[in-house]
């Protein structure tokens, strides 16, 4: 699959600003308006620190929040493919926050639905735009969403269903609701709990092609996905055991394909958030990537919850598109970076990104 266009919503500002704030470095973070902790032995509440949209979200919560990110996100799209011909075109895959009852897959399903359906809809209302809807696919599964979006659109590309498919993540984890819970839960990085999560809030999508469209030249760098490789552990959050890697170091074998990987060929993108749960799996993984002789040595790995808070379900997207703004710009350190995801429910995914025709990659500017 050929990526051909990015457009991002983000703390760090829209795709192509983003991905340089976050080689560079900075966080944009500010004490959450609306939720406050207190540490043992303080007096004065203690800020929580969040990672938001500056002014698009301001005074929107729940599903308003999500249309808002959408709605930017597809904004900045615009700027690279018309958006009223790609709705004629391209079938819509979209990941996006859990919000059902857990009353099982089908439930999880038409939930997912029915509120990418408004999510969607609505953003392109605001900018004046109507798609079909028949076209539009919807899916949840935390950070590992975006892997099983992308996973579905390249089966219909393969099956020849859309020659161009849309692909994003949208989610937000400071809506105040959703704060106060991973607050109670104990799951937020504060002054008296190091290794909790900074919640952001992100959207991105990417064009996607099965191959070169007529109207690019022939001498433009491109950048491809590989297929996406999926796993299920079985040890998810909340169960008595702790994740092995087991699973996770399978789907990132898959994604790098069969044979040791030579020093310098890769750069992992993970969805490390601070909590210390998914670090121990991904050191796990790690071990078992090295023993089993699939990578040597230290394999470099960026964070991208450094520089943009954990964005959940936009969390892949967002991975995909540092990754092709690496290559573009020419500073990737690797030749191939593959994009991790451990989502909490148990999914696991991994997919890696190249590029062809791009002089000097692995190289600096």
């Amino acid at each position: 699959m050929r990526m051909v266009a990015v457009g991002m919503s983000s703390s760090l500002g829209p795709a192509m600003t983003a991905c340089a704030a976050f080689r560079a470095g900075i966080v944009r973070a500010k004490p959450s308006e609306s939720v406050t902790t207190f540490a043992p032995g303080d007096s004065a509440p203690q800020p929580v620190f969040v990672r938001e949209l500056l002014g698009s979200t301001f005074g929107f919560s729940g599903e308003g929040r999500l249309v808002a990110i959408a709605r930017e996100a597809l904004e900045d799209l615009r700027t690279h493919v018309p958006l009223e011909s790609l709705g004629r075109e391209a079938g819509a895959f979209l990941a996006l926050p859990d919000f059902s009852d857990g009353s099982g897959p089908a439930a999880l399903a038409a939930a997912a639905g029915r509120l990418g359906r408004r999510v969607l809809g609505r953003a392109l209302e605001g900018l004046g735009v109507s798609w079909p809807e028949a076209r539009w696919r919807f899916f949840s599964g935390g950070s590992a969403g975006f892997a099983l979006a992308l996973e579905a659109a390249h089966q219909a590309l393969e099956r020849r269903d859309f020659e161009t498919c849309l692909v994003g993540g949208v989610d937000s984890l400071v809506d105040p609701e959703h704060l106060r819970y991973l607050l109670e839960e104990r799951r937020l990085k504060t002054a008296d709990n190091p290794v909790g999560l900074v919640p952001g809030e992100a959207g991105a999508f990417m064009v996607l092609r099965s191959g070169r469209s007529r109207s690019e030249p022939e001498t433009a760098p491109t950048v491809d996905i590989s297929p996406v490789q999926l796993g299920r552990e079985p040890h998810p959050r909340g169960s008595d055991r702790r994740p092995d890697g087991v699973v996770l170091s399978a789907c990132v074998q898959a994604a790098l394909g069969p044979g040791p990987v030579p020093k310098g060929e890769v750069l992992f993108i993970t969805d490390l958030n601070g909590e210390e749960v998914r670090a121990w799996e991904w050191g796990c993984a790690l071990l078992r990537l090295r023993s089993d002789g699939g990578v040597g040595g230290d394999v470099p790995f960026w964070v991208p919850a450094t520089g943009f808070g954990d964005v959940g379900a936009a969390a892949g997207a967002v991975g995909a598109a540092i990754a092709r703004h690496a290559f573009l710009r020419r500073y990737s350190p690797a030749r191939r970076i593959v994009v991790v995801s451990q989502s909490d429910s148990g999914e696991r995914a991994a997919f890696a990104v190249t590029s062809s025709g791009t002089p000097g990659v692995g190289g600096r500017t």
